[in-house]
């Protein structure tokens, strides 16, 4: 069996924690990790600690490790910061996107880049990977331009155009999974959008989906994703249901003008019909996921 070396970035976020936790696992990977702050992730193994932003230990990180596969998760998440602050969205999710793409590409390194499925104006349902995007934020338009800038830089790169869930690592704050869980745990009403669609995966399946493309040869744009569609106030109803709490503590509502800083489409849907297509592989549906959350529970990542 060959082990191939796999770099992961942002591994203090709740996606890049996951990955490394899943890729740790496997005999057939050697992991590596790197992120701008100390890990948070404990007897983290074949850490480095920097900044993605600067070039010069983009190539030297490369040069050390000399990585095989590369999965880049790193961007602005918070969607309002990124409209606050453009220039600081466009510096850690564009500047390190092409960083990571040119290196990995000088160094003949495999590169997935994670995207995102803010990229579109909402206006239909189920995007698929050929739909023109039209993103309506700051955040949107800065994961375009990193998927772009991938692109140019690493022409042979896999972008995945996802939308993910599940539990995060000590230190991390709570996803949005997390924080419906959290508030119907303990009996706290919320409310949730009724009109406001995704779909979304439980990140270890998205993490088995990101582990097919690597062992393929693809390259180019796929969407990996729940394969149901809902509203943000479905799933929760579905949490509630699947975890045996009170679903009565979440109150329907509706996306009002001011319900957030930045601009939200209101369909965020993504289609995973290429997806089955190229690997013969079903994606898991919204009870499937959330099921997978609740078998998780206790566990945290360490």
């Amino acid at each position: 069996m060959q082990v191939k070396k796999l770099l992961i970035t942002g591994s203090n976020g709740f996606l890049g924690s996951n990955l490394v936790h899943f890729f740790s696992q496997r005999a057939d990977y050697e992991v590596f990790s790197t992120s701008q702050r100390k890990s948070i992730l404990d007897d983290v193994k074949n850490f480095y600690q920097g900044d993605l932003q600067d070039l010069e230990f983009v190539k030297d990180l490369f040069s050390v490790i000399k990585p095989d596969l590369v999965i880049n998760t790193v961007s602005l998440v918070n969607v309002d910061l990124c409209e606050e602050r453009p220039s600081l969205a466009y510096d850690i999710t564009v500047c390190t996107a092409q960083n990571v793409a040119q290196t990995a590409h000088e160094m003949g390194s495999r590169l997935i880049y994670i995207s995102t499925d803010h990229l579109f104006d909402g206006k239909k349902s189920m995007y698929t990977e050929d739909d023109i995007p039209a993103p309506v934020n700051e955040y949107g338009r800065t994961k375009l331009l990193a998927e772009q800038k991938t692109i140019q830089a690493n022409p042979t790169s896999a972008i995945i155009r996802t939308n993910f869930f599940g539990w995060s690592p000590h230190g991390h704050a709570p996803t949005f999974g997390e924080w419906v869980y959290n508030n119907l745990k303990d009996n706290r009403s919320i409310n949730l959008f009724t009109d406001y669609y995704f779909t979304p995966i439980e990140v270890t399946y998205l993490s088995e989906a990101i582990n097919s493309v690597i062992r393929s040869d693809f390259s180019g744009i796929i969407n990996i994703a729940g394969s149901e569609r809902c509203s943000k106030y479905e799933f929760g109803i579905a949490l509630a249901k699947e975890s045996g709490f009170d679903p009565s503590w979440i109150h329907p509502s509706k996306i009002a003008p001011d319900s957030f800083k930045a601009p939200r489409q209101q369909d965020l849907s993504l289609s995973i019909e290429k997806f089955r297509k190229t690997f013969k592989l079903e994606l898991p549906d919204l009870h499937q996921s959330i099921e997978r959350t609740i078998q998780k529970e206790p566990f945290r990542l360490s």
